[in-house]
């Protein structure tokens, strides 16, 4: 675990108290999450590799039994009169050796198949933990869609489901492919929103800047600069949050966002001291 040391960190004064507690209970929770994935990803390859085994003895058993079935057909074949009664005896056990190795066989592809399909479901439970946990994980080729509006479409779906880490990563794909698209600038806005709803402003912020940077006539600007002000709050940048509120008032004087902003810069007027480290 890594939090002692920020708690030797913040027992040393570096911090105000109720930020210090506040990145203890963060870093304390995040490490239950990874806990919580390794978790999962230890039980995952156990279970993968118990119904290997499982899988590879049946194989096994199907060589052995068809080894055996070979050699009864070969006597049954033998073109023999004193053979009589043994090769009577020989179809019968043949017709035995058959039944099983059809079930054999059977067991083989029901265990192929739920190897697959318990993969495929432990995979989907630690892609969860680790989404929970805020970790951005790339999506498959399949998961994304091919038709651009139904990707952008995707992407706030997932976002108004609360799904920010899958929105993130389908909106950072629509920017990579996209990215002189009227709806880029949009998707930079979403993986940015995205963050700050999983209360990570640190994160939102590069994000933010980005757009700002990429697409400075966008028509999200005002949005940007709201959701900026918002992330430096989170960090107690009071001076930064300021400005980004105030450069929405100057700057954009006919959005509808400008009387939240305002508003916002009279509660940090009121803001008490210790609530603001910048």
């Amino acid at each position: 675990m890594r939090w002692p040391l920020l708690a030797l960190i913040l027992a040393a004064g570096c911090v105000p108290k109720a930020e210090g507690a506040r990145l203890v209970r963060e870093a304390e929770a995040r490490d239950a999450r990874i806990a919580e994935l390794e978790s999962a990803l230890e039980t995952m390859a156990a279970q993968r590799s118990e119904t290997e085994a499982a899988l590879q003895g049946a194989r096994a058993q199907v060589a052995r039994l068809e080894e055996v079935l070979e050699q009864a057909t070969a006597v049954v074949t033998r073109n023999s009169a004193d053979l009589g009664t043994e090769v009577e005896r020989m179809k019968e056990q043949i017709q035995v050796l058959e039944g099983a190795i059809a079930e054999v066989r059977n067991e083989v592809v029901r265990a192929q198949r739920e190897l697959g399909e318990e993969a495929r479901a432990l995979e989907q439970r630690v892609e969860l933990i680790a989404r929970r946990a805020g970790v951005d994980l790339p999506l498959a080729d399949a998961e994304i869609p091919e038709d651009r509006a139904a990707h952008y479409a995707a992407g706030a779906q997932a976002f108004e489901a609360g799904e920010h880490s899958r929105a993130r990563a389908l909106f950072r794909v629509y920017v990579d492919r996209y990215g002189d698209d009227a709806k880029a600038d949009d998707a930079l806005l979403f993986v940015g929103l995205a963050y700050l709803a999983q209360e990570r402003p640190a994160s939102a912020l590069a994000d933010l800047r980005r757009l700002l940077s990429r697409y400075p006539r966008s028509d999200v600007v005002d949005r940007a600069l709201m959701a900026m002000g918002d992330a430096f709050y989170a960090l107690n940048a009071c001076t930064d949050a300021r400005g980004a509120w105030e450069l929405l008032v100057s700057n954009h004087p006919r959005s509808p966002l400008v009387r939240e902003a305002r508003s916002k810069l009279r509660e940090l007027r009121r803001a008490p001291r210790d609530r603001c480290r910048s």
